[in-house]
This record gives structure tokens, C-alpha cells and sequence, in this order.
């Protein structure tokens, strides 16, 4: 369905409502209640009749409609979605526009998987702060979401912790999902770039982003997971700014200050792999979030985390010998036991303490043996010569050392 039939389904001169509760929209759709609104869609939590299960509805905002460009973007959203399938992007059920109720006719809507918990920016906030551990979890499964848009070639360029959700199942465990396509770009499709509504957010945008005209490619969203670990990790954004201006005018020229300056605490190889994220030149950043995911691995941190905090299963992760594993199973591998560098050096040190306890044990039993009696004779006489060398060279230091300055001999002690 294109914009032009979006934009023409509502009729001339009707004002449009967004559905309240109780309503049955689509026919199918019971609203329960109001999740939350953004700057162009309400998200409406609701009861899907047809299969019976409870779903999350994004609408457009009716004054929106008019707007051909904020149309694209909702309908580029779900074309997005659609095209992905990963446990860390939030899953599309449906699209189309509004057919009943009248006042809601030719509003777009999209039908999402109903998700329960908080985006990132809420959790931090409530919490007053997250872990080291916790933000390299969160970000090895934003990384593992964003490898699957990038694998479709579909770049998020909006990454914010607004837009990272973590979502809770029936039995409490935490999954990061990648939130709001909408001006996602695909390598094969033209960008949405023009005017307010394709722009991104600023404070959060790469600098190709804020400058504009430049290719836009997977370092982007490196970048824009970099400001959201900097962010969580130090308490506070990047850029700081009353408005858009200065947020844009800072991504370009404005001194980061140093995350380890704020966080001395932090681990060095952390603190590393958020600067090179927040490196302005895109060739000396993370060529994609594969290898972002990678250093991540690196980092002590990792190996201390459990199994089912990390369910990541696309990016192919090269390990030991060469193999490529999933990086779900290296996590397991990794949380469950040591990393196999480290069972050979401990294999090492066990094959010399075998080697080395005997013999130690044994040298008092060797020293004391019938055949060294000679050797030991010439040590005694060696070790006798050496003493007394060593106390007639003394006591020659120390007369020369006590005689008086006109060269006398000092007088002797009583």
C-alpha cells in the first residue's frame, strides 16, 4: 500500500479520532488502553479477537495524515519489521489502514507484539544508574537485533535508549528489543532524510548524519550505540543542549568528555571500545556492530554474565582454530567455562608442578647419597677458601678505610 493511498483513504473534510477503549477497530482489534504517545503514533494496547491473543496497536496521529512524508515513514517501519526476524527486534503482525470505526477510517496502523517492561532510558532513570555488566549485556543483544537489519541492509540510524526496550517474559527474563524502524534507511531504497520528520535525533546522530549528503552506512548505528553505552555508563548524555542546534553543532565539534575521567572505575577495555564507538571519522570506528559485538566479548565482563541474559543468536562470532560459532553458543561456553586459551596455560602449569614437586622433594635424598661424598668434600673446601678470602679482604677495607687523612695509620681500637 502506498502513502497516496493512505493519505486518500479518509474522506474530504471528515476529522479523524483516534479510538478510545472499548473500541473494536479493524474489526478484530478490542483497545484496552493507552501505552503510551510519541511525537507520530499512540501505541494502544488491545485484544485481538481473530487469533485470540493480546497485542500492542500503533496508530498514526490523525493531524499527521496530511503529511505524505510522515505516512512513508510509518509504512517504512513496517516494511522493516517485516523483513526481520530476530528475538531482539520487536515483530510486525499486521498493517494497513483504519476501516472501522468511522471516526478512525484511513488512519495507518501497524500490529505489534505486545511487549512488558520499560525502554532503557525509563529503567536507568528508575534505577538510578546501571552496571557495567548490565550495559554490555544489553548492548551485545541491541548489537545482535541490529545485525539482523544490517544483514537486510536496512541501517536504524535513530538509536537512543528510548528506542531499546527491555522487554520481560512470563518468567521474568529480560530481552533487549530494537525499537521504532521508522526512518530506518535500506541501502536499496532512497533515504528519508527531508525536513523535520526524517532527521533522527539530535545528541544522538552520527556526525555523517548531522552533516548530511554523505553515505550512511552500518557505522552509524555504532556510533548511535556508542552515545547510548556512554550514556548509561556515565550517567549522563554525551551532548547537552537546550536545543537541536547546539546538540547538532556539538556532535560535530564539541570535546567528549573522557568516560574514563567520569567513571575511573570502569574497565579499561570498556572505556576503549566506547571510544572507538564515538570516533568521528567512521573509518576509525567498529566497521559494524559485528565486530562491536566482538570487542564487547573481549571484555572480562562477559565471562561473569549468565547464559540467559544474552539470548543472541545471529552474529557468527570467529573463535579458536578458526571455526565460526553463533554467538549465543559461545556466550554459553564462555559463561559455563573457560575460555579454551586459558585451559591450556592452566594445563601448562599442572604438567610443571608434575614435573618440578618430585624433584624438589627428592633433592634433600640426592644431597645425602653415598657417590656425592667427593663432591660434597670440595664443596666444604670451596665454601672454607671463600670464607676466608671474604674476611681478609674486609679486614684490608677496613684499614684503609680508618687511616688518617695525612696517611697515618689510625690509632688502634683499646
Amino acid at each position: 500500500m502506498s502513502a497516496h493511498q493512505l493519505q486518500t483513504a479518509r474522506q474530504p473534510g471528515t476529522p479523524l479520532e483516534l479510538p478510545a477503549t472499548g473500541d473494536v477497530v479493524h474489526a478484530r482489534y478490542r483497545v484496552r488502553q493507552e501505552l503510551g504517545r510519541g511525537g507520530m503514533a499512540v501505541v494502544l494496547a488491545a485484544y485481538d479477537g481473530v487469533l485470540e491473543r493480546e497485542v500492542a496497536l500503533k496508530i498514526m496521529l490523525p493531524q499527521l495524515v496530511t503529511s505524505r512524508e510522515a505516512v512513508e515513514r510509518f509504512i517504512n517501519e513496517a516494511r522493516s519489521l517485516a523483513k526481520l526476524e530476530s528475538p531482539h527486534v520487536v515483530r510486525v503482525l499486521d498493517c494497513g489502514r483504519l476501516k472501522a470505526p468511522m471516526a478512525c477510517a484511513g488512519l495507518p496502523f501497524m500490529v505489534l507484539e505486545l511487549l512488558r517492561g520499560d525502554d532503557l532510558y525509563t529503567v536507568a532513570a528508575r534505577e538510578g544508574g546501571l552496571s557495567p555488566e548490565r550495559v554490555v549485556r544489553y548492548a551485545l543483544q541491541a548489537c545482535a537485533g541490529l545485525s539482523a537489519a544490517h544483514a537486510q541492509g536496512i541501517i536504524h540510524r535513530d538509536l537512543k535508549p528510548e528506542n531499546l526496550f527491555l522487554s520481560l517474559d512470563a518468567e521474568g527474563r529480560e530481552c533487549l528489543k530494537v525499537l521504532d524502524f521508522g526512518i530506518a534507511r535500506s541501502h536499496s531504497r532512497r533515504a528519508l532524510t527531508r525536513g523535520r520528520v526524517g532527521l533522527g535525533s539530535p545528541g544522538y546522530m552520527s556526525p555523517e548524519q548531522v552533516q548530511g549528503g554523505g553515505a550512511i552506512d552500518a557505522r552509524s548505528d555504532v556510533w548511535g550505540l556508542g552515545v547510548v553505552m556512554y550514556e548509561l555508563l556515565a550517567h549522563r548524555p554525551v551532548f547537552v543542549g537546550d536545543d537541536a542546534h547546539t546538540l547538532c553543532a556539538q556532535t560535530l565539534t564539541a570535546e567528549v568528555v573522557p568516560l574514563g575521567e567520569l567513571r575511573p572505575e570502569l574497565p579499561r577495555a570498556l572505556v576503549r571500545v566506547v571510544d572507538r564507538c564515538l570516533e568521528r571519522d567512521p573509518t576509525r570506528r567498529f566497521d559494524g556492530v559485528d565486530d562491536l559485538a566482538r570487542a564487547l566479548m573481549e571484555i572480562p565482563l562477559v565471562e561473569e554474565m549468565p547464559v540467559s541474559a544474552a539470548i543472541i543468536e545471529e552474529i557468527p562470532v570467529e573463535v579458536d582454530g578458526g571455526d565460526v560459532v553463533e554467538l549465543d553458543s559461545h556466550l554459553e561456553r564462555r559463561a559455563t567455562g573457560p575460555r579454551p586459551h586459558r585451559v591450556r596455560r592452566a594445563m601448562s602449569w599442572l604438567l610443571a608442578a608434575a614435573i618440578l614437586v618430585p624433584s624438589i622433594a627428592l633433592l634433600p635424598r640426592v644431597a645425602q647419597a653415598p657417590e656425592l661424598a667427593s663432591a660434597r668434600a670440595w664443596s666444604a673446601k670451596v665454601a672454607q677458601e671463600a670464607q676466608a678470602t671474604w674476611h681478609s679482604a674486609r679486614a684490608r677495607a677496613r684499614q684503609l678505610w680508618m687511616k688518617e687523612p695525612a696517611g697515618a695509620p689510625a690509632p688502634s681500637e683499646p
